[in-house]
């Protein structure tokens, strides 16, 4: 029914078959059983660009096909024709006159006569550029997703941290090594600015060059302040257009050993330059003076020889126990009596020095095991003691049942409070600059603690004032 006012020409709805056939939107072509093509439609011609008078004057199925449809067509869809007595969907390629190809699906019907021989093969023809066209972008866009995938799960299992940062300053990606880098999860940092994520961010990234893609990168090692302590990174940057690719890497250790490394040159040259400049001068001052010299001075110079280079001998005994202890497990040895360890251990010490500790002894009894280990934390202890302390040091040991209790306690300046598990540490010293003229390599802490640990005790400080109070707990026999 026509809307009102419309006026329909019924020339334009006078339809025939023959013009439904000839400009359908498939192109249509019939052939004989042999191939010969005997009827074509105005689509096809205009697909192809072939004229009606070419493809009629004998042209086959066969021949508008490209090489490997051709080979196609001989072996499986003539033969599926005959037997199926259709075949849909074949996607191949025709040869248009310019020689250029057009990719179509073809359906294919085989019409019998009465007698049910083969007559004529009618084929619709589909233009399948477009499709043809979304199968390469479908394949672009998978392959696209699979490489994601594949570099998304690489960057999830990299050690480096890899953080990208837009222009606007948003972090884009953040795997999981930065992370745990950074303290933050991925779902908390990503679409939200840097600075709200890392907020000395910007300080950090001030500091770091942003490199050209392929260009050399050198990572700027750098602090970075994180839940009350310094935490330092390796950090290069390259500019990826609208991002900036961070990658970082946690070198905290590795700086705290450099730091270490620095501090060990600097405290064993001074400390091993010092009795070497002692034992040097009075070698040197005997070799050409030694024959003027009287009595008192050679014994003198003798002496502090002697004694310089026990010193040397106790600083390299220090650093190759040290040694030892980081690489390997140290003998325990034979279970020690108590008293007989304190006796020793007070032979040991000069006698200026011996004469300044006060011994305290409850009831004896023996140590299990570590006779000289137990001797060389005792040693340790009493020879820090008396470094820094000018007046008396009290060593008392009591059974306690359970643990040998060892207690030293001097009259030096004290330990702050925030130092205390600091003096524990390899080559820590409170007087770096040795301002109170206390020289030492700063290992005998770390090793009284580390051999206690290894004989199956502690070693604790107790607040004092004034002084220091070291308490060593050793297992009883």
């Amino acid at each position: 029914m026509n809307e009102p006012g419309a006026v329909v020409d019924d020339a334009l709805l006078d339809e025939n078959a023959e013009e439904l056939y000839e400009r359908a939107s498939v192109g249509y072509v019939s052939s004989l059983p042999n191939g010969r093509i005997v009827k074509v439609n105005e689509t096809l011609l205009s697909w192809t660009g072939h004229t009606r008078e070419d493809l009629l004057g004998g042209k086959r199925v066969h021949d508008l096909l490209a090489p490997g449809a051709r080979i196609y067509y001989e072996t499986h869809w003539a033969p599926l024709l005959q037997m199926q007595g259709s075949v849909r969907e074949i996607a191949v390629e025709l040869v248009r006159a310019d020689g250029g190809r057009l990719p179509v699906l073809l359906n294919s019907t085989l019409v019998r006569d009465a007698a049910g021989a083969p007559a004529v093969v009618r084929t619709t023809v589909f233009d399948a550029t477009e499709r043809r066209r979304y199968e390469r972008e479908l394949l672009r866009a998978r392959a696209d997703a699979e490489s994601r995938a594949r570099a998304a799960l690489a960057l999830a299992h990299v050690n480096d941290g890899v953080l990208l940062v837009t222009r606007d300053g948003r972090v884009d990606v953040l795997n999981t090594a930065a992370e745990h880098i950074l303290g933050v999860a991925a779902a908390d940092a990503e679409g939200h600015g840097i600075a709200e994520v890392v907020p000395e961010w910007d300080d950090l990234a001030a500091r770091v060059p942003v490199c050209a893609p392929g260009e050399p990168t050198a990572p700027a090692i750098v602090p970075l302040s994180r839940g009350g302590h310094e935490q330092w990174l390796a950090v290069a940057a390259v500019d990826a257009g609208d991002a900036v690719v961070y990658t970082l890497r946690d070198v905290t250790a590795d700086h705290a050993l450099e730091e270490l490394r620095g501090d060990v040159v600097a405290i064993v040259s001074h400390e091993l330059r010092t009795p070497l400049t002692g034992v040097y001068g009075s070698a040197q001052t005997l070799l050409a003076h030694g024959d003027t010299l009287d009595e008192g001075t050679r014994r003198q110079l003798l002496t502090m020889v002697v004694e310089q280079a026990e010193r040397l001998t106790r600083i390299v005994d220090q650093i190759l126990l040290t040694s030892r202890l980081d690489s390997e497990d140290v003998d325990v040895g034979a279970d020690a009596d108590a008293t007989a360890l304190v006796a020793n251990v007070l032979a040991t010490l000069p006698a200026g020095q011996r004469e300044r500790v006060d011994v305290e002894a409850g009831a004896t009894g023996s140590l299990r095991g570590g006779a000289v280990l137990a001797g060389q934390v005792l040693g340790n202890l009493l020879d820090n003691a008396l470094k820094y302390s000018g007046g008396r040091v009290r060593l008392e040991y009591t059974d306690e049942g359970d643990v040998f209790r060892f207690t030293i306690a001097d009259e030096g300046p004290g330990i702050p409070a925030g130092e205390r598990e600091r003096v524990f540490e390899k080559f820590y010293r409170l007087d770096p600059d040795q301002q109170q003229g206390v020289a030492g390599t700063g290992l005998g802490l770390y090793i009284a603690r580390h051999l206690t640990e290894r004989l199956g005790g502690r070693v604790t400080l107790r607040p004092a004032e004034p002084g220091t109070t070291v308490v060593v707990e050793l297992p009883t026999a």
